[in-house]
């Protein structure tokens, strides 16, 4: 049976936080979903773990088509999802992929800055993230930073973060009405992590028609595939356009064989599924 021995503290500042994050193997914990899974599993052993659920400014969100939006790293999942319309109305793809995480019990309590500072690579709010160029407001005792998410993940559970660093907020620009899917494949329908998981964004899709795409769940990170959005930028969404879009995609993944799936499965999938994504937003002038 695992014990734990751990000190508690739960500042009400954000620099008190900050300053009680330089002791040695200390953890922050908002939501708790991830921390206290690798507690139980044995795979870290806090001293001291402290809790931001105090500070007010964590929980702060702000939204104007000029600002862009800015969310606090304290925003529960499912309070994202139905107390702010103007996520669903102007970031679609992102309300999508918070939608999906895990079940409802656990999106009360898990945020979107866990679920990328976990920095799984099956997350599913990394994908929509990266389409909307989301960047990243780190601080820390010693000051703060802001880093593009494209740039935030390392590896497989590695960030950017050094110790005593935590993201204070998420920072999405708008660049304009969007129409956006996310779609997640897994054994079941609920409650499990994404075999491969697809964010496509299309910005201004009325106007200029910037198609973005993000993966999950075939490479070490979340990634973006700027090839494939070159590719498509200013063509015509003809089948054929399509096709050779899917196609770069699906060249530019190289997942891995687990319990979840294949590589041959995600990396046929990488291909299929934008394709049904911009058939479901009627964007493909002749049907596939």
């Amino acid at each position: 049976m695992i014990t734990f021995n751990y000190d508690y503290v739960k500042p009400k500042t954000l620099d008190e936080a900050l300053e009680a994050l330089q002791e040695e193997n200390s953890f922050p914990i908002l939501g708790g979903t991830d921390l206290i899974v690798k507690m139980r599993a044995d795979r870290i052993k806090p001293k001291l773990v402290v809790d931001l659920k105090g500070i007010d400014e964590l929980f702060h969100v702000d939204f104007s088509k000029e600002e862009g939006l800015v969310f606090g790293a304290g925003l529960k999942l499912n309070v994202l999802a139905e107390e702010f319309g103007y996520i669903k109305e102007y970031f679609p793809t992102l309300y999508q992929g918070i939608r999906v995480v895990g079940g409802y019990q656990t999106r009360n309590r898990a945020t979107v800055v866990g679920n990328i500072c976990n920095a799984s690579p099956a997350s599913d709010t990394a994908p929509a993230l990266l389409t909307y160029n989301a960047k990243v407001n780190i601080v820390s005792s010693k000051g703060g930073r802001t880093v593009e998410l494209k740039n935030f993940f390392k590896g497989p559970g590695k960030t950017v973060l050094e110790k005593g660093e935590i993201v204070k907020s998420i920072f999405i620009p708008y660049e304009g009405d969007s129409i956006g899917r996310y779609y997640k494949v897994s054994r079941i329908k609920a409650v499990d992590l994404s075999t491969i998981g697809v964010a496509l964004t299309v910005i201004d899709p009325e106007g200029k028609r910037d198609i973005r795409v993000a993966l999950a769940s075939v490479a070490p990170t979340p990634v973006r595939v700027f090839k494939a959005e070159e590719f498509i930028k200013d063509k015509e969404l003809t089948p054929e356009n399509v096709e050779e879009f899917a196609q770069i995609i699906q060249d530019s993944v190289n997942p891995i064989t687990d319990a979840r799936g294949t590589a041959e499965y995600r990396k046929r999938m990488a291909k299929i599924l934008p394709i049904k994504l911009l058939r479901e937003m009627k964007m493909i002038k002749e049907g596939l």
